[in-house]
């Protein structure tokens, strides 16, 4: 899958409802619910988060809730920052989810492709943290290198709390794995490809560098 495919993946799932794969704990039966877009949950779980703590009308809000508001006004000073850089202007009253379609659109205008990686790794970020912050769920990390072509990070950035946190950038549950880079999954049909997959990868980043570093 290259770039464009997976960049569009991912700004499907942050603006868009889409389906999911869900996979009973108990039965192991697998269903394909329909979610609304993740910025649209982030969003629901910031209002569900507030509770109100008497009469006056003040209130506070759960830690949960508290991640849910720093998140998002994260991902909106970013979208805001890039939407002046491409219009020249500053416009707080278009929806962040057409400023991130607007900085795809742009991308493609850089034809050395990294416009559209440095994308694809941003919102790839945002997923996982959304998906993390609503639907926690315990992840190991898996040391080495993503092997699809357009990808080959071995790190990446998740949202944890109030920062952003280096980890590698496979990680994986006990039903799939992940890139925290580029998003790609690998479900229980593939995911014992990913081993092989890995090392190759690996040993393509390494022959890369050593050829790199060969005088001419």
């Amino acid at each position: 899958m290259n770039t464009e495919q997976l960049l569009r993946d991912q700004i499907h799932t942050l603006t868009r409802e889409h389906r999911v794969t869900y996979t009973d704990p108990e039965t192991g039966a697998v269903s394909y619910p329909t979610q609304v877009s993740l910025f649209d949950q982030l969003r629901q779980e910031q209002a569900s988060g507030a509770r109100n703590t008497g009469n006056s009308g003040s209130g506070s809000r759960s830690p949960i809730a508290i991640q849910a508001v720093m998140l998002w006004s994260e991902i909106r000073d970013t979208l805001n920052t890039r939407h002046i850089l491409i219009q020249g202007t500053d416009r707080p009253d278009i929806a962040p989810e057409y400023k991130l379609h607007a900085w795809h659109v742009h991308t493609l205008a850089d034809t050395t492709g990294d416009a559209q990686k440095n994308c694809l790794r941003t919102a790839a970020g945002w997923a996982q943290a959304i998906e993390s912050l609503i639907n926690p769920v315990r992840r190991i990390e898996i040391v080495g290198v993503c092997p699809v072509d357009e990808c080959r990070a071995s790190h990446a950035w998740t949202w944890n709390e109030d920062e952003w946190v280096r980890n590698t950038a496979i990680t994986a549950t006990g039903l799939e794995a992940q890139c925290g880079a580029c998003g790609m999954k690998w479900d229980a049909d593939t995911l014992h490809d990913l081993p092989a997959l890995m090392e190759a990868a690996a040993a393509a980043v390494t022959a890369a560098q050593v050829n790199a570093s060969v005088p001419a």
